[in-house]
């Protein structure tokens, strides 16, 4: 039961993430990170920069300033919640 929980919670905080990214107006991008997980994602969860530039179309640099736009995003909101 405590385990069905926590997942539950933690659908509901991912969620509230993707809202909150798709509100700042980069919805585009996420969706396409997600749609392409086995790209994006190593087998033990990490982010895969290569693949992530190659499905989103960046150089590593705009990658890392795509990152970092999108934690500020989910800091000043959390911040005014």
């Amino acid at each position: 039961m405590v385990i069905m929980r926590n997942n539950f919670v933690e659908i509901l905080e991912r969620q509230e993430i993707l809202d909150i990214l798709e509100k700042s107006g980069l919805g585009v991008q996420i969706e396409a990170l997600l749609l392409n997980e086995n790209k994006v994602y190593t087998k033990k969860g990490r982010l895969n920069k290569s693949g992530a530039c190659r499905v989103l179309g960046l150089k590593p640099k705009q990658l890392d300033e795509f990152l970092c736009k999108c934690r500020h995003m989910i800091k000043a909101e959390q911040i005014l919640d």
